[in-house]
């Protein structure tokens, strides 16, 4: 049997491009337990009972179909999707909807832990970077829209796979050392470029909103590479970086609680 024994609770499940999340709240919004799976075990996961689950799905409809068999004995199952407008912050995407579901969950876990103009990294497959500014006008929060760039790994994994003479390299994440601009050997200088790419490109994207707002936003990164990417800002900027994990599932906690504040 996939699910084991809990209370009456929300589940809450980030589908991604390589892994599933998962986070079992309790009313108060604190996480009881939590688990992740590659998206190739979906399938034997073990996942809590819960009164309702509410999901983000960006891996596609075989997945989908993998996960609803998983939760086939709850009956109270929200799949979300981006809206105009939800918990306080506003979606200036040209298409609303078509804005990816774990970039809407973040941007709204975001907002409500900082309520002030902020950027917003997701660090996974693909790297997201996105700006939330606040209406002055009545306090509300307004994303502005973001960037998507390939994750590191990708990026590297593609350098190797595109060319004749460059190896393929794996991201060591636990690396504490500054990244080298002066790279001596092949390795070394895909690692840095990957990074650097990433690191350049919120660095831009801070600037570009100090334009809309007074001071310099907080920086908020979470995913896979987030711990990696968050040492290496700090050890090559001054800018106010903040690590929160599991972004998405706290999100989803916020966007339930809202839609259940509606009935």
């Amino acid at each position: 049997m996939i699910f084991t024994n809990n209370t009456s609770k929300l589940l809450a499940i980030d589908v991604g491009n390589t892994r599933v999340k998962w986070g079992l709240f309790d009313q108060s919004g604190k996480m009881l337990e939590s688990g992740t799976s590659v998206n190739a075990d979906l399938q034997s996961m073990k996942l809590p009972s819960a009164a309702r689950v509410i999901i983000s799905n960006v891996a596609g409809n075989v997945i989908a179909t993998q996960l609803n068999a998983l939760i086939a004995n709850t009956s109270n199952i929200i799949w979300i999707s981006a809206q105009t407008a939800a918990c306080g912050l506003r979606n200036q995407y040209q298409t609303p909807t078509s804005l990816g579901t774990d970039r809407w969950a973040a941007l709204i876990a975001a907002w409500q832990i900082k309520k002030s103009p902020c950027i917003v990294v997701n660090a996974g497959t693909a790297v997201t970077i996105d700006a939330l500014t606040v209406d002055t006008s009545n306090s509300q929060g307004v994303f502005l829209g973001g960037l998507i760039l390939p994750g590191l790994d990708l990026m590297q994994t593609s350098l190797g796979a595109a060319t004749a003479q460059l190896p393929t390299i794996n991201q060591d994440n636990d690396s504490a050392e500054p990244i080298k601009f002066f790279a001596t050997n092949t390795a070394e200088a895909i690692q840095a470029g990957a990074l650097n790419a990433v690191l350049g490109a919120i660095e831009r994207m801070t600037t570009e909103l100090q334009r809309h707002c007074e001071g310099t936003p907080a920086i908020i990164i979470s995913g896979g590479n987030a711990q990696l990417i968050s040492k290496q800002l700090q050890q090559a900027s001054n800018l106010p970086v903040s690590l929160i994990e599991n972004l998405v599932l706290q999100g989803l906690y916020q966007l339930d609680h809202f839609m259940q504040s509606e009935l």
